[in-house]
């Protein structure tokens, strides 16, 4: 039963994504969210025999080897090629994001349990994207149950931003802020991580084992245990630097490896959530996502105000930092320009690489 129920988490993730492909009305649901809601459901059906610490053993190991995966595909040489606007769009986003989280922790103290833990989360997906919500999460020892209701929220809330985003958001922001100018011709998508590489896919997993097995002995060093804090840190670290090598950079699927093991991760803590006890704790996690969320989204945008930051570069720097890079052809389609497609996937990467930092950082700094 044990390897069945193995086969089935590291399966099932493949049907959910063939399927949200299939069926394209489906498209703004997150496959994440999905994954969460099939194992939760999974989860509480008492005729299945489901050996819970199985579950949660194989939640916990699949974040540390996401995570170097995904930011293998980064690359720092090309974000600083950016132009200049661009870089300062993807700064206030940043900026609008920490003050969000850090007036949330102040405004909610004493409302929501480990409200300082869900700032750091924020902050991590609003600057990068989901993976920083669960590596954040895991380092911080969040209850399970607060991370899955924080990404849920997320989830929710983001499917409405995106819907505005490719409906209204361009007519809107138009009316104060000015008209984007192109200065050089459409970009082609860049060779990156889907064209060839001689390096095998198997040797990128195998590198990020490396780089967990690197990151636990260097908490192990300096703190006497495995503090997974202190992993999440070094695995982000690590994966940065393993970046900056070419060969490993342009390894074909490590991110889409990296987002794999992730609903791995979502289908299988989900079977360890109890329902009910989900549903009793919403509402006002529901409230503190969607109040960081909204306040960074309109900071944003009031500052790219301020810094005559023009429509198209200001929604796709949103998009970067709400979303990640998964986001950014759809909203470059409805915004009609394909010229801020490579500097949104550059930020949304970016983004990823330094979420977990921000994260941390803002949670200790809220930590009562």
């Amino acid at each position: 039963m044990q390897v069945l129920q193995v086969v089935f988490y590291l399966v099932m993730p493949y049907f959910i994504t063939k399927a949200l492909e299939k069926w394209k009305k489906l498209g703004i649901i997150s496959p994440i969210l999905l994954c969460y809601v099939i194992g939760i459901i999974l989860g509480n059906l008492s005729f299945l025999p489901i050996d819970r610490q199985l579950a949660f053993s194989l939640s916990e190991y699949s974040v540390p080897v996401a995570i170097p995966l995904i930011l293998f595909a980064t690359d720092f040489k090309s974000w600083f090629r950016l132009a200049k606007k661009t870089i300062i769009s993807f700064l206030l986003v940043i900026v609008a994001a920490m003050a969000s989280a850090l007036l949330a922790g102040y405004l909610f103290a004493g409302l929501v349990d480990e409200y300082w833990k869900i700032s750091g989360m924020l902050i991590g997906v609003y600057t990068g994207g989901t993976p920083n919500l669960m590596a954040i999460g895991m380092g911080l020892k969040v209850n399970e149950g607060t991370l899955i209701l924080t990404n849920t929220a997320d989830a929710i809330l983001g499917g409405l931003y995106f819907l505005f985003l490719i409906t209204g958001a361009k007519w809107l922001s138009s009316r104060f802020l000015p008209a984007f100018t192109g200065t050089s011709p459409a970009p082609q998508v860049a060779a990156t991580k889907e064209e060839t590489g001689r390096w095998s896919l198997v040797f990128a997993v195998l590198l990020s084992l490396v780089i967990v097995a690197l990151s636990v002995a260097t908490s192990i060093v300096l703190t006497g245990r495995i503090e997974v804090s202190v992993v999440m840190l070094m695995l982000t670290t690590l994966g940065i630097a393993a970046s900056f090598l070419r060969k490993v950079r342009e390894i074909p699927g490590t991110y889409e490896a990296g987002q794999y093991a992730l609903l791995v991760f979502s289908l299988a803590l989900g079977t360890n959530i109890n329902l009910h006890e989900l549903v009793a704790s919403s509402s006002l996690v529901f409230l503190y996502t969607a109040f960081v969320m909204t306040t960074a989204i309109i900071i944003h945008f009031v500052l790219a105000y301020f810094f005559r930051i023009d429509t198209d570069t200001a929604i796709i720097t949103s998009t970067a930092g709400i979303f990640g890079p998964a986001f950014i052809g759809p909203v470059a389609e409805a915004l009609d320009n394909r010229e801020v497609i490579i500097p949104g996937l550059t930020c949304g990467l970016v983004g990823y690489a330094v979420g977990n930092y921000l994260g941390f950082a803002i949670a200790w700094l809220l930590m009562p």
